[in-house]
Order: structure tokens, then C-alpha cells, then sequence
């Protein structure tokens, strides 16, 4: 009887084992299968904004609408989490940090919703939304699985700008008293923030400092400038500084600084700044 091992196969998918094993990568490799499609996390962002629209400003009043659906945004971000948890692999899970744009979206369909009745721009702002509730979890998990590319952050850091451009525009080119405008643009500058610095590789304490100090700033912005002669230019001109100050922000924080990126991300705050104080001096 040959009680000998059996002979290991030397088949193709030895030499890939003995290659990865030659180069130290792991043996576990994920793909894009790892990450399930968000349909779940896509219908419950459908659900979470047909329930925003019934309680709508218009509806419940603004004090009303904002508890409303600032309680119903924790629920969502706490039941995304806790459904990850369940449900996907521990390497596959995203962060809970994942949740802060998530939040934000939900911030801005309450503005659209309360400063306009038009179909036309609410459709598009439900549909941004309920994709970014469920999308950006799903890049989280991509992130988590190693899968994160190129496209998914250019697609992460697009979603990001178009959910803080609402709220930049109620904060500066809106209604709402000071004191309003300013805690509408910390809040949704924060949140948006600490999603941006986490693409950009930070660890959480770090990406939650960093966006606490833009935030701080947009804020300062609000109490800085006039209140006479708000308008969407303004607005723009805020983002465009917001844009700049991520980005310096994240060349700071991050290990490896770059010169040439902080002078490019410096530029637009200068620039944007000195449009807005021109305009200020001729209005």
C-alpha cells in the first residue's frame, strides 16, 4: 500500500497560487462579485425619499419637516449599517462613516423640496438621492473589498458636489436667517467633507478633524458675508472655495504633501474669493 502524500497538481491554478505566493499577495482576491449590486440599499432610498416628499416643508411646516426627516435620515443611516452587517461578508462591509453622504442627500432633496414646487427640478433631485443612498454604500464596500478604482472615486467625489450644491444654495442664496444659513452649510459641509477626505485615504479621526475645519470655515463664510445681494453666483463661487479647501485640506493631512496640488487646490480658493470680495466692493 503507498501511503506516500498524493502528488500536488501542477495545473494552472497552482502556478497562479505559486506566483501570488512568490509576489506575497493573499490567496482570498475579491471581485466585483464580492459586492452584491445595492438593490436593497437602492429601493430603501426610493422609500426613504417617497417619505421625505409626504413631509415636506410645505406639508409639516420647516421646524416639523427638518425633525422629521433629520430622525428619519438617522434611522436610514443606522438601518444601512445594521442590514451590511447582517447581510455582507466582514471584508466586503463598508464603514459606518459610508452613511455620512448618504444623510447629506437626504439634507438636500428637504431643501429642494422646500424652496421649489416644480416637478422638473424635484424628480431630478429624488432621483439624485435615492441613488446616492444607495450607491455610495456600495463604493464603501468596493473600498472595503479593495475594488475601489478611479472611476468609482471621480464618481463618489461627483455625487459629493452635487449633494452640497443645494445646500450652499439655500445657506447663500436663500430665505433663511443667519444663524439658519450657517448651521444648514456646517452640517452639510461636514458631512460631505468626512465622505471626500475618506476617498481621499485619511483615517476616520483624521478625515473627521479635517472636515470639522472646513466646515468651521464655510460657516465663517456665512456670518462674513452680507446678507444683501445673496444670489446663485455667490453660491457657485462658495462651492468653488469648498472644492479648493478639500483639496488643500487632504494634501495637508495626507503623508505624502504635493507642492504643485496645493498650489493648484489654493488657486481656486483665491480665485473664487476674490470674484466674491469684487463683487461685494461693487455692490
Amino acid at each position: 500500500m503507498d501511503d506516500r502524500p498524493p502528488r500536488r497538481g501542477r495545473g494552472n491554478a497552482f502556478y497562479a497560487e505559486s506566483a501570488r505566493a512568490a509576489l506575497g499577495i493573499g490567496t482570498e482576491v475579491h471581485t466585483l462579485a464580492d459586492v452584491p449590486l445595492p438593490l436593497v440599499h437602492t429601493a430603501l432610498g426610493i422609500a426613504v425619499c417617497a417619505v421625505v416628499a409626504a413631509l415636506r416643508p410645505q406639508v409639516l411646516g420647516v421646524r416639523s419637516s427638518v425633525i422629521a426627516c433629520g430622525s428619519l435620515a438617522i434611522a436610514m443611516a443606522l438601518t444601512l449599517t445594521a442590514y451590511d452587517r447582517l447581510v455582507y461578508g466582514r471584508d466586503v462591509r463598508h464603514a459606518a462613516a459610508a452613511t455620512a453622504l448618504p444623510v447629506a442627500a437626504i439634507a438636500a432633496f428637504v431643501v429642494v423640496l422646500g424652496g421649489t414646487g416644480d416637478l422638473v427640478v424635484r424628480v431630478p433631485a429624488a432621483i439624485i438621492a435615492a441613488l446616492t443612498i444607495g450607491g455610495i454604500p456600495h463604493l464603501g464596500g468596493l473600498r472595503a473589498a479593495g475594488r475601489e478604482g478611479t472611476a468609482a472615486r471621480l464618481l463618489r467625489d461627483g455625487a459629493g458636489v452635487v449633494v452640497l450644491a443645494p445646500l450652499l444654495l439655500a445657506a447663500f442664496d436663500g430665505p433663511l436667517p443667519v444663524g439658519a444659513a450657517a448651521g444648514l452649510c456646517g452640517a452639510g459641509v461636514l458631512l460631505v467633507s468626512a465622505d471626500a477626505l475618506l476617498t481621499e485615504a485619511l483615517q476616520g479621526r483624521v478625515a473627521a478633524a479635517g472636515a470639522l475645519v472646513i466646515a468651521a470655515i464655510m460657516s465663517g463664510l456665512v456670518f462674513v458675508l452680507p446678507a444683501a445681494h445673496r444670489d446663485t453666483v455667490r453660491a457657485a463661487l462658495v462651492l468653488v472655495i469648498w472644492y479648493g479647501l478639500r483639496g488643500i485640506v487632504a494634501e495637508l493631512l495626507s503623508r505624502g504633501r504635493r507642492r504643485s496640488l496645493l498650489l493648484e487646490y489654493g488657486s481656486f480658493v483665491v480665485g473664487a474669493a476674490a470674484v466674491i470680495a469684487v463683487r461685494v466692493l461693487r455692490s
